[in-house]
């Protein structure tokens, strides 16, 4: 019998598209400024700041908005659409419905600014969202990945015991914080090379 009962998902690049490049390209973007806004908006210590929950997210916007004066019309127009940034992945309900039923719990533990999951739990973009049995998001919890309180925060709120469970994240720091605290751990590289690897887990 495997020891395997959870399954705990990352959301962004791993059930949906964090397509935030195509996003500017659609809104037609130069090249050379989505090149900045990824320095300065979406891999930026503020958008870390976002997903983390504690600072008011009107200032974290305001200093956005300051680190990006130059080009503040552009920066507004992608802001205006966040709504389109992420796209779920077609095999995302596929996959954790079939996981349902081979008895497995399914949960979700990621990093992400609390109004931007709402909008985006309000707008479709989760359509796996009532499919899972629990979920802990950075923003609301004011924690975040890799540090260990919020997997502890999901396994305490869950009654979840880490030996039982496997993590499936896109970024390697935090699939070895998972690890370290006694889970089982996959890098998500791909949905064939993600589901291959959880399948010979389960079945182990």
């Amino acid at each position: 019998m495997s020891m395997i009962k959870n399954v705990i998902f990352d959301i962004g690049d791993v059930l949906v598209s964090f397509r935030w490049r195509a996003l500017m390209e659609d809104l037609g973007l130069p090249k050379e400024l989505q090149e900045v806004f990824k320095e300065t908006v979406f891999m930026s210590h503020w958008w870390g700041e976002l997903d983390h929950g504690i600072q008011d997210e009107a200032v974290i916007i305001d200093k956005l908005r300051e680190d990006n004066r130059e080009y503040l019309e552009e920066f507004e127009l992608v802001w205006e659409n966040r709504d389109k940034i992420v796209e779920a992945y077609d095999y995302s309900v596929p996959w954790i419905e079939g996981l349902k039923k081979r008895g497995l719990k399914v949960y979700l533990l990621s990093n992400y600014p609390k109004s931007i999951f709402t909008l985006h739990a309000e707008n479709g973009s989760f359509p796996f969202l009532d499919k899972v049995d629990g979920k802990v998001v950075s923003g609301f919890v004011r924690m975040v990945k890799p540090n260990a309180d919020i997997y502890e925060h999901l396994m305490k709120e869950y009654g979840l015991v880490a030996g039982e469970c496997v993590f499936l994240d896109d970024r390697e720091e935090n699939v070895n914080a998972a690890r370290a605290l006694g889970m089982k751990g996959i890098v998500v590289e791909s949905y064939e090379q993600a589901s291959a690897e959880l399948d010979a887990l389960i079945r182990e």
